[in-house]
């Protein structure tokens, strides 16, 4: 097994890829032997190095390991880093696959379901692409975030964002796939409640409009809403490719909170 051939498996798992992916070899020889997998959100440089010391010459990642969505096909923002990352890349020998496209449409065990599953939010009663809707029992806005933050203290996110009525009952919560999470979408589709990621969320425009509207909107960091996605893709590769192992690099929270 190659690179090459588990990014083609992981792409051909979506009939209706998009012609222009990010989702491929990224960096690295996509012709060599896979010794084990290392699987990530994001390929941070500590990262790699965790990656190695498991064992693994492939490492399958979300994000983009060169600092841009389009990885070496984009104007770099920091050409030296680039290099430096490349650089520590060849020395431990590692190859980088992306399953971003691919891990946020896929059904069942894709971001959104595993993030769900991880809220234990129950029962999904709407599922469009990126987006999925679930009901739960009737009860106070303020009551479900702090559930929510409850769930993502495991990950290392202690505290949610809220904004909106902490009073507003609710009976529906709608959340999305990391950046494809707008709350004013999850609102169009049922949801009493949005969660959303803080790369999304403005606090000039859905900040402001919910705390007019009391229209509740819990916001999370986008790690923390996809690492419960890159569990269930190392589980997926460990059952695909049973004799090659599998290590999934838990990471969470992105930022330290500092408190005066």
């Amino acid at each position: 097994m190659t690179p090459q051939e588990v990014s083609e498996h992981l792409r051909s798992l979506i009939d209706d890829l998009p012609e222009r992916s990010v989702d491929r070899v990224i960096y690295g020889d996509p012709a060599a032997t896979v010794r084990a997998i290392a699987v990530a959100w994001m390929p941070y440089s500590s990262t790699i190095v965790a990656a190695a010391e498991a064992g693994a010459n492939l490492l399958v990642v979300h994000e983009p390991t060169f600092y841009h969505h389009w990885d070496l096909d984009a104007e770099p923002v920091d050409a030296a880093q680039v290099e430096a990352k490349k650089r520590l890349l060849d020395e431990h020998g590692i190859t980088v696959v992306r399953c971003h496209d691919v891990w946020d449409a896929m059904p069942g065990i894709g971001i959104p379901f595993a993030w769900g599953e991880f809220l234990g939010l129950g029962e999904l009663v709407t599922s469009v692409r990126h987006y999925n809707v679930y009901r739960v029992p009737m009860q106070p806005a303020g009551a479900v975030a702090r559930r929510i933050a409850a769930r993502t203290a495991a990950l290392g996110q202690e505290q949610v964002a809220f904004y909106g009525d902490p009073e507003r009952p609710v009976s529906t919560v709608g959340l999305g796939t990391g950046c494809i999470s707008d709350p004013f979408a999850l609102y169009g589709l049922g949801a009493d409640l949005a969660i959303s990621v803080d790369d999304v969320v403005r606090a000039w425009v859905a900040g402001e409009w919910c705390r007019d509207t009391g229209r509740p909107l819990v916001v999370v960091n986008h790690a923390v809403s996809e690492e419960p996605g890159m569990a269930t893709l190392a589980r997926f590769l460990g059952e695909r490719f049973p004799l090659i192992p599998v290590t999934h690099l838990r990471q969470g929270l992105t930022y330290s909170a500092v408190s005066g």
